[in-house]
């Protein structure tokens, strides 16, 4: 059992060559032949000799191809290969969970993992528990990736970013509890008592941090969020490796920074860190305590402007008094207010004078009018003459035209009509009368000709039932006592119809 798998492989195959196959039943010289294996048995046999002749845990380097995530399962199945050589490899989700970047087709990786036959398909197989890209670490090639993928999204342009509020009231602190990093932002921001701290605890490194992190920027990006309305989010932490501080270069982070309705400043680190969560914030600070003094900045200097600003505008209000009293000095110098009944005749005089010239340009107006109103007159005498001409004439021509066409003339050309249409009518109705007349003659002879009494002038009789006064066709129709009327063309005869079975009176 301390042979590996191909020595294994090559002593069955030597074994095979050196001896020839014994009959199915029996071996050569007669003896039993050996009991076959089954597939599975030799799978196992396979199996374990690998498990014995490979380390349980081997380091494997080569280039990946036919990567392919399994979209039900999460696990990771592709092929490591060199320039002779393949081997297939997979990788369960646990283990993939851990993998920080994307593998690819075409990059060259340190496999970590176990040799074992998946008896299935029957081929030997790596179950790869670590990946580590060569040339560079497995954060630093995530990072990168990461980093190129949100920038093409657009994520680190300066145009999406928020501005920050200029006095903030309402300032919340994601971080950890305890944690230097708080304590540098409370530090600074112990300084204004009247901005409200909303102190929201996050685990800031380790597994799960980055989805409490990102839960935490939503929360407060909600409306009614526990903490109220907050102006600004102070994202810190303190200094650390670049595995400490991973959490805040996950893509989860980043897209939560970037979907707050909140402006985001972070301070995570040292002045040489940046993380993916610093490219997207809306401010980058280097450190935590740099991130709660660009906060509060303005609230730095309030004092001081309001200092300034209450200078000025206590020199605008003395500026304007002064102008106000040089102006009210020389109103009180002026002319009208030392003698005001001057003003009063002034106006009085103007008032007459522009009576006058009112009256005067009304008696104007007057002769105008008046000299329009007669002109107007005038050419209105002469249209009326010269149209009441003009219809005159027109009423002459109408009286001639009318005395054209008087009705009386109608009337006899009407009179002349209807007497040729009724001549017309009495000739249609007279010959049509005469030519149903000589149809009717005609019908009345062809009647006569074919009528019954024609038939009895020739000698012929016609015999009735008196009862019914049906005529008697046949003499099944006539019964012993019936009472017969007999048409002659000179009379009747009435007979009765006796039982031809019965002897007569006189036989």
């Amino acid at each position: 059992m301390s042979m590996n798998f191909f020595e294994f492989r090559e002593k069955l195959t030597a074994r095979r060559d050196e001896a020839p196959a014994p009959a199915p039943m029996e071996a050569a010289h007669g003896s039993p032949a050996p009991t076959p294996l089954s597939v599975t048995q030799l799978t196992a046999q396979i199996d374990r000799a690998i498990k014995s002749g490979v380390p349980g845990s081997v380091l494997v380097k080569g280039e990946v191809s036919n990567f392919k995530e399994h979209r039900g399962s999460g696990h990771l199945y592709f092929t490591l290969k060199d320039a002779s050589s393949c081997l297939a490899c997979v990788m369960w989700k646990s283990d993939a969970e851990r993998v920080k970047f994307d593998v690819r087709d075409g990059m060259e990786l340190l496999a970590t993992g176990r040799v074992a036959v998946y008896a299935t398909q029957g081929k030997y197989q790596l179950y790869v528990t670590r990946l580590q890209p060569l040339g560079q670490g497995a954060l630093e090639l995530a990072f990168r990736q990461l980093h190129a993928r949100l920038e093409a999204e657009g994520l680190f342009a300066l145009e999406r970013k928020r501005p920050l509020p200029t006095y903030p009231s309402r300032i919340a602190l994601v971080t950890g509890r305890g944690t230097a990093a708080i304590q540098d932002m409370l530090k600074v921001l112990g300084r204004y008592p009247w901005v409200r701290l909303c102190i929201v605890n996050v685990p800031v490194q380790g597994d799960g941090a980055a989805e409490k992190i990102a839960d935490a920027l939503m929360r407060l990006s909600r409306t009614g969020a526990r903490c109220g309305s907050v102006h600004v989010i102070l994202l810190g932490r303190g200094g650390g490796s670049l595995e400490d501080l991973w959490a805040f270069n996950e893509e989860i982070v980043a897209r939560a920074i970037a979907a707050s309705r909140i402006p985001v400043i972070t301070g995570i680190g040292h002045e040489v860190d940046t993380s993916i969560a610093d490219l997207v914030a809306d401010y980058h600070a280097h450190t935590p305590t740099e991130a709660a003094q660009v906060a509060v900045m303005h609230w730095r200097k309030a004092g001081a402007d309001i200092e300034a600003h209450a200078g000025r505008l206590h020199r605008s209000v003395r500026g304007l008094v002064h102008d106000a009293r040089r102006r009210l000095a020389m109103v009180e110098r002026h002319e009208t207010f030392r003698r005001p009944r001057d003003r009063v005749d002034q106006l009085r005089q103007l008032l007459d004078d522009r009576q006058r010239s009112l009256q005067a340009a009304a008696e104007g107006l007057v002769q105008r009018l008046r000299q329009r109103l007669a002109t107007t007159e005038q050419g209105l005498a002469v249209a009326g003459n010269e149209r009441l001409r003009r219809d005159r004439e027109k009423l002459a021509r109408m009286t001639v035209a009318l005395s054209e066409r008087h009705p009386r003339h109608a009337a006899g050309l009407a009179r002349a009509h209807v007497a040729a249409l009724d001549a017309r009518l009495s000739a249609v109705m007279s010959n049509s009368l005469k030519r149903q007349t000589l149809k009717i003659d005609l019908l009345a002879r062809h009647l006569i000709a074919v009528g019954p009494e024609q038939v009895l002038q020739r000698g012929y009789s016609i015999t009735t039932l008196k009862k019914g006064r049906k005529v008697v066709r046949s003499a099944d129709q006539v019964q012993p006592g019936d009472r017969l009327v007999t048409r002659l063309a000179d009379g009747k005869i009435e007979s009765t119809a006796e039982d031809q079975n019965q002897p007569g009176l006189f036989e």
